[in-house]
């Protein structure tokens, strides 16, 4: 890395155990999201920030806040990190190299060999999109393996065939379920997954952060004739996910959508299969808004920002605010009163928490801002304190969004499928 990369590596390692160093470490108990049941203010999870003029910088710098903590957690597991290459070749949806060389620079600095990238897109061969990134370059500078997702295995599990009644065809109702494979990856309890995504708005679910980033992977993506699932006698299992209708796309009727169905099926991913990242980097640094996750613009001016969390959950929230109040929606509010957005998916997600805690089992992280310490270079504060910070960029919302079509009709609590055994 450049010098101004070893000199901060090397303040950070003098100074953890003082100031935001201090706040890391108190809190490392809180986070993987056990959080106390009661709507009080206490800290329950910690995100880092960091901020400047170079990606890489920012996203080592974002997981040294937590160095000791992520060493931990890591252990002996191999490290999966999954980037964002949804469509490889559209100038602005993708995971920019920069951001992993960063991660990989940190996994480097605390010893972490078995580390491998991996990722699957709809677009086809995932190897051809590694190399139009420049991904192929990590492997000679990093002990680090490229891999594509769907040569790993896979298990079948049920997701929701619909999310509204009004789609419903045949002799279906809304309740019936479908079975699609996913990737044996994340059902390998040896495997730590980093999301290492970009912050970027989306046309069913509001937006792509962490969370979302590692559930729309799972499903498995067959390479058919040609590198493209889309030839004959190939299958993607990711459009299930969608339903029916499939994910919306164009200017048309756009209400004739399910975006229901998407919200449900991510949740189900995390709570039901236990499908999440382990780990949150996201970059923020400059991201995509307007017509994402594929076709949209980066934002005109750079914020240059970085988060990161064990909390992934957490790590979500805080994006979500620092991408702006044009991109999410609040449709309830906690039993005090205090708004809790959605996307939906990532709401749910908070629900089923909630009633996890209550049942004194471990949560799945922090959706409640004023529950989120924020460290690092922006301050020292609690999440909602972010609401309107000079940080904060409004993104502009997908025009399915401003149009309603987004989030008419979205349930406000979730539904579950019996867990897979």
């Amino acid at each position: 890395m450049n010098s101004t990369r070893t000199t901060r590596r090397d303040f950070l390692g003098k100074t953890i155990v003082t100031g935001i160093g201090i706040a890391a470490g108190l809190r490392a108990a809180a986070f993987g999201g056990v959080a106390k049941a009661s709507y009080d203010t206490g800290i329950t999870a910690t995100v880092g920030i960091t901020k400047g003029p170079d990606r890489s910088d920012n996203a080592f710098r974002a997981m040294q806040l937590f160095k000791n903590q992520i060493a931990t957690a890591i252990g002996n597991k191999r490290v999966v990190i999954k980037p964002n290459l949804v469509w490889w070749s559209d100038a602005c949806a993708c995971t920019r190299v920069e951001h992993l060389d960063g991660i990989l620079e940190f996994l480097k600095s605390i010893g972490k060999r078995d580390v491998v990238i991996a990722e699957s897109s709809p677009q086809g061969d995932i190897m051809a999109g590694y190399d139009a990134k420049g991904y192929l370059n990590l492997t000679k500078k990093y002990p680090v393996k490229l891999m594509d997702l769907n040569q790993e295995g896979f298990a079948n599990v049920q997701i929701w065939k619909y999310g509204n009644s009004s789609y419903v065809t045949g002799s279906d109702t809304v309740n019936t379920l479908q079975t699609i494979r996913v990737s044996k990856l994340y059902l390998n309890p040896n495997n730590f997954i980093i999301s290492a995504a970009p912050m970027k708005t989306h046309n069913t679910v509001l937006v792509t952060l962490a969370t979302k980033n590692v559930a729309m992977s799972a499903p498995v993506v067959d390479i058919g004739n040609g590198g493209s699932w889309l030839q004959p006698g190939s299958r993607g299992d990711k459009g299930s996910m969608h339903g029916p209708k499939g994910a919306p796309s164009g200017t048309g009727s756009n209400s004739t959508y399910d975006y229901q169905v998407l919200n449900d099926n991510v949740y189900q991913m995390v709570k039901v299969h236990g499908i999440h990242p382990h780990l949150a980097v996201t970059d923020g640094y400059q991201g995509v808004d307007h017509q994402g996750p594929v076709g949209g613009q980066l934002i005109p001016t750079p914020k240059q920002l970085a988060v990161a969390s064990l909390d992934w959950l957490a790590a979500d929230r805080i994006a979500l605010t620092l991408m702006g109040t044009n991109v999410y929606v609040t449709l309830n509010q906690t039993s005090d009163g205090h708004n809790m957005p959605f996307p939906a998916c990532l709401n749910y997600i908070w629900q089923a928490s909630q009633q996890l805690l209550a049942a004194g089992k471990p949560g799945l992280g922090e959706w409640d801002d004023r529950k989120i310490q924020v460290i690092g270079d922006i301050g020292n504060m609690t999440g909602d304190n972010l609401v309107g910070n000079s940080n904060v960029y409004q993104y502009v919302a997908h025009t399915y969004q401003t149009g309603g079509f987004e989030t008419a009709g979205i349930a406000t609590s979730p539904r579950d499928i019996t867990p897979r055994t």
